[in-house]
């Protein structure tokens, strides 16, 4: 980790001012106090020495897949630290030995899996993979275009398979955590654009289409043999996972390449109309909206979204609205938030509906907002609608009338209150603040606040 003091640019000019022998000397002198220093010494001295570096970096990559020991929680951020510098290593090499680099690169995400069940907190190591995965595309890319230029163009469709094959191993081989937000497979998917064609991620996705129709062909015979042997349900087990890894990877690869027919066919045939949910629509909703398929999401919300509580018909109104603002249609945008407010008064929809609403409605909205403000059983949206259109005094006179309400009110929610109410609510503080006091001394919460 970085030390508080840091170089200036002054400072680190006057450095560079410095003989290579009074540099030299000063190395030799520092060499051993520190393990870390140690190994930043090491890794400067083998910069000098490329083939000496990239064997080294070769038997340190090949030695990290064999590691098995736990890595507690206090070591994590030492074992970022070394991960980060074999990567910054690797990339040393690029690009004047952008074969080398890659083959070193790829040595590494092998060990990506391996690591992360090894870490008890591996959200620092994960970015690290994820970033080492985003270098491997682009220094990918740069082989790419160097082969093709190399090779005549009757071969280029062989050279064409072997990417699509290269990066399918890729993918297939780094599992774990799929779905977290810094996942290694996901900045493969998510960036393979930059290494393939549209044509060549057609061709990949039809692969795992394919292989996605043998998982159903083998599920059907191991549902047979289920019948007579307990082994083959531990295989439909595994079958069931391995279809749930191939559909994400599948509607990710078309989502990537942002063909909006395609993945369409492709999320249907996964996830079949006649069953879908309002949780999976949300995932193909989403693809519409940012591909501007406005007419295909407006479809799906009026004949396919199923509204069976006011949560599912708020969160309707919502796709609708924003659709017709990313449309300009502000008229229908407008209706779809007053239908949305009614059902739910939030101070954010008010504040959309007056960024759009003339003068005339806007003083009916208030009034509207206020007489809500009123009905609300709850004590923190009547008090924020009220803020929201101005009704400070107002606000501290509600709050003060249902003061015995904010003791059924987590304290996290009064918290976040506190750091978002304005100076003028001095009494709707100190009724917050007396209550979380109570709430401390009621239930011996000595560490509860801090």
């Amino acid at each position: 980790s970085r030390g508080l003091f840091m170089l200036t640019s002054e400072q680190k000019s006057a450095l560079a001012k410095l003989s290579k022998a009074t540099l030299v000397g000063f190395v030799s002198e520092v060499q051993g106090v520190d393990k870390l220093l140690d190994k930043k010494i090491e890794r400067l001295l083998l910069q000098s020495d490329k083939p000496k570096l990239i064997k080294k970096l070769t038997s340190n990559l090949k030695g990290l897949r064999r590691r098995h020991a736990f890595v507690e929680y206090w070591r994590v951020s030492e074992f970022a630290t070394e991960l980060q510098y074999l990567a910054d290593d690797i990339m040393s090499l690029y690009p004047e030995q952008a074969d080398i680099c890659l083959n070193l690169l790829e040595l590494f995400l092998e060990s990506s899996n391996s690591s992360l069940q090894r870490c008890e907190d591996n959200g620092e190591v994960a970015k690290i993979y994820r970033s080492a995965a985003e270098s491997w595309l682009t220094v990918a890319s740069k082989c790419y275009e160097q082969e093709k230029l190399s090779l005549p163009m009757d071969e280029q469709d062989i050279l064409s398979q072997a990417w699509q094959q290269k990066i399918k191993t890729l993918i297939d081989e780094n599992d774990y955590g799929f779905g977290h937000i810094y996942g290694t497979k996901e900045a493969l998917i998510e960036g393979i654009n930059q290494l393939l064609s549209e044509s060549e991620i057609v061709g990949l996705i039809e692969d795992y289409e394919q292989y996605y129709e043998s998982l159903f062909e083998q599920g059907s015979s191991e549902t047979i043999k289920s019948l007579s042997t307990k082994r083959s349900y531990d295989h439909s087990r595994a079958n069931h996972q391995e279809k749930l890894k191939t559909e994400v990877t599948l509607i990710r690869l078309v989502r990537a390449l942002g063909n909006v027919v395609l993945f369409e066919k492709v999320y249907l045939r996964i996830y079949p109309k006649d069953a879908i949910t309002n949780q999976q629509l949300n995932e193909l909703l989403q693809f519409m909206i940012d591909n501007k398929a406005y007419e295909i999401a407006e479809h799906y919300l009026n004949n396919e979204w199923t509204s069976k509580t006011n949560q599912e018909q708020v969160k309707r109104l919502d796709w609708l609205s924003e659709i017709y603002q990313k449309q300009g249609d502000s008229t229908a945008q407008l209706k779809t938030l007053s239908e949305a407010f009614e059902l739910y008064s939030t101070p954010s929809r008010l504040k959309a509906i007056m960024t759009i609403a003339s003068p005339a409605e806007q003083s009916q909205w208030r009034k509207r907002a206020y007489n809500l403000a009123n009905e609300q059983s709850d004590i923190i949206m009547a008090i924020a609608l009220l803020l929201e259109i101005g009704k400070t005094d107002i606000a501290n006179q509600v709050a003060v009338a249902r003061y015995n309400e904010f003791a059924d009110i987590h304290y996290e929610r009064l918290t976040q209150l506190l750091k978002e109410l304005p100076e003028s609510t001095q009494l709707i503080q100190v009724i917050i603040y007396r209550s979380l006091i109570s709430d401390i001394l009621d239930n011996a919460r000595s560490k509860a606040y801090s």
